[in-house]
């Protein structure tokens, strides 16, 4: 395909996500500014190598490549309907921790976080920048609470809530208008940037994805203890600070999983 098309119907693709971001996690400025963020701390070996795949699918920044597994979801494109699934992780009711043979016996974030970084490593070029992709997506997916939730409302999307004069679900609350306020994506991808050190992003190497989920879903088990109809300004604040922190935490982990994959 002309290089120039190809990047004019990526655009169009792009454009059908800003419309449809009510259904993404973090919203595509929490996904765009966790990659934006990452990209800043990833060594220089790694940042050529992120280019050089980034630009066989057009991809005009990890930004980009960071929203494209909710597009080829929500354009419900045929190669890529298995996906689905791997965009969260639904944990029991009684559950505080996860295990694999409950809470994921077949397709799940963290199954395919697994697949798409032994993807990552293979020699297949167009399969590598798509699983760089997902892998830069599921890493902030599995950062976002509601996406570490409970199946019974499909992690907060049937369950609703009134901020001020708005009603919308909890999910979107957590996904998109926790972050109002925050500038735009490279706005909040500078404030994310400026509370990383080197040593944080270090530290992430102790930190296992178990420990992300714990981490996640000890915040949706908190949530659901307050049984939330309306959210008032304290809490609001309260909740930002929360989703600052872990889309912070999203960052650092995926600058140190990309740092020592590529």
């Amino acid at each position: 395909m002309n290089p120039g098309l190809h990047k004019c119907i990526l655009l169009i693709q792009l454009f059908v996500i800003v419309w449809a971001g009510h259904v993404s996690a973090w919203g595509e400025k929490g996904h765009r500014a966790v990659a934006l963020a990452a990209y800043e701390k990833l060594q220089p070996q790694a940042k050529e190598q992120v280019g050089s795949l980034l630009a066989i699918k057009g991809f005009d920044s990890l930004a980009d490549a960071a929203v494209w597994p909710d597009l080829v979801r929500d354009t419900k494109q045929p190669e890529f309907s298995h996906t689905g699934p791997w965009h969260y992780v639904n944990l029991s009711l009684s559950a505080s921790t996860f295990e694999r043979s409950r809470d994921c016996p077949d397709n799940c974030a963290v199954s395919a976080l697994e697949q798409m970084q032994a993807q990552l490593k293979g020699s297949d070029r167009q399969q590598r920048v798509e699983a760089l992709a997902f892998i830069v997506h599921i890493v902030a997916d599995l950062h976002q609470p509601l996406h570490v939730g409970y199946g019974y409302d499909r992690g907060g999307n049937d369950y609703s809530l009134r901020v001020g004069k708005e009603d919308f679900s909890l999910h979107y609350y957590w996904d998109v208008y926790v972050l109002k306020n925050t500038g735009n994506a490279r706005q909040l991808a500078r404030h994310l940037s400026s509370r990383l050190t080197q040593p944080q992003i270090k530290r992430q190497q102790v930190a296992a994805v178990s420990q992300w989920l714990y981490e996640s879903h000890a915040i949706t088990r908190r949530i659901y203890a307050r049984k939330p109809k309306t959210i008032s300004e304290s809490q609001y604040q309260q909740d930002q600070k929360q989703a600052l922190e872990q889309l912070t935490l999203a960052a650092a982990r995926l600058a140190y999983l990309l740092n020592n994959q590529l």
